[in-house]
């Protein structure tokens, strides 16, 4: 039995379109981002999902809410679907991390997974979303359920789910804003025998 996880990254805010760190910040769409929720929109609905669930920041649910509409699905929120915590990071831009803060070059070039100041690390994010999917799985077996969230949390997730850890999350592109990613849990009565396991059907696919 095979069912189906559709993940989709919010639309544009203005931080994203400044190149700011947002982690927690519950950060509006920009107008944008609104237009790109509304493109998506009708794609995600003609994937027949049974469920949507979002993570609580406003710019995820109201990218959620968008497809739930043209799905005619309710929304549901699920507190791990969030961002990752970055702490103190929030709101500045790279630029500012390698002039302000001395361990964030040092950080973001060792290769190893790391807190984000007060944060998370890559890991604890990714053991969230995941066990948040897993539970969509268990409870939509056979189905589709589609999982609006955010572009680190969401990578993660996929990577983690895939097998891999931090050295492979930094060979995963980013995801773009409003892009969605499919990924099929296959069980063992698959008609392809591969055992009970996770393929990467889509990844980082946009419509605008």
């Amino acid at each position: 039995m095979t069912t189906r996880i559709v993940l989709v990254r919010h639309g544009e805010t203005e931080f994203n379109a400044d190149g700011r760190l947002q982690g927690q910040m519950d950060v509006p769409l920009s107008a944008r981002g609104v237009s790109q929720a509304e493109a998506v929109a009708p794609v995600i609905a003609g994937m027949n999902p049974v469920a949507i669930l979002s993570s609580p920041l406003m710019r995820a649910r109201v990218t959620a809410e968008a497809i739930g509409r043209a799905a005619r699905v309710d929304v549901g929120i699920d507190e791990r679907l969030k961002e990752v915590d970055v702490g103190q990071w929030a709101g500045q831009t790279v630029p500012d991390l390698h002039r302000n803060d001395p361990d964030y070059t040092r950080l973001m070039t060792s290769g190893e997974d790391f807190r984000r100041s007060d944060g998370e690390t890559t890991a604890e994010v990714a053991e969230r979303v995941t066990s948040a999917i897993h539970d969509a799985v268990r409870v939509h077996q056979g189905e589709t359920a589609c999982l609006v969230a955010h572009g680190f949390a969401l990578r993660a997730a996929v990577v983690w789910l895939l097998g891999g850890g931090y050295p492979e999350f930094l060979r995963f592109g980013g995801l773009g804003n409003c892009s969605w990613t499919v990924l099929d849990r296959i069980g063992l009565g698959d008609a392809y025998r591969l055992g009970d396991c996770w393929r990467l059907r889509t990844y980082n696919a946009t419509v605008m």
